[in-house]
């Protein structure tokens, strides 16, 4: 039981890591809506979450050869630029309606992920108190 815990939190925690990456990429580019040529970034940590997710519900894989992908290695949470997008004429991409909404979206996100890891480690917390 106690070694889910221990998972959970370890999930929960990468999950906090990727959307404060992705609360500071949204923040640059609101920073830069103003700015000619700049190009919007995104964060790729909601694919990368669900890989891991979707590693532990699926069949174990082994690495066979060192040229097949890593089943164990998800993939790294980077940031990517859109560069194939103009809005308009400076060449910018941004559009500060859609990285507000995005703002909000994964403020509410990361207020979830902060309280379902409060949620375990109360849980936690009462497992201990008990055997006292």
């Amino acid at each position: 039981m106690l070694g889910r815990s221990f998972e959970r939190i370890d999930l929960i925690n990468k999950a906090l890591d990727g959307s404060w990456q992705k609360n500071n990429t949204i923040a640059n580019n609101i920073a830069n809506v103003n700015t000619p040529g700049y190009k919007r970034q995104t964060v790729n940590f909601e694919e990368v979450l669900r890989s891991e997710l979707n590693k532990s519900n699926s069949v174990k894989m082994t690495l066979t050869d060192k040229g097949h992908m890593d089943p164990s290695h998800p993939g790294e949470i980077k940031v990517e630029t859109i560069k194939n997008t103009s809005y308009r004429v400076d060449d910018n991409n941004v559009d500060i309606d859609v990285e507000n909404a995005e703002m909000a979206k994964n403020t509410l996100y990361y207020n979830a992920l902060v309280s379902s890891i409060n949620g375990q480690y109360s849980r936690l917390k009462s497992v201990f108190n008990i055997n006292k």
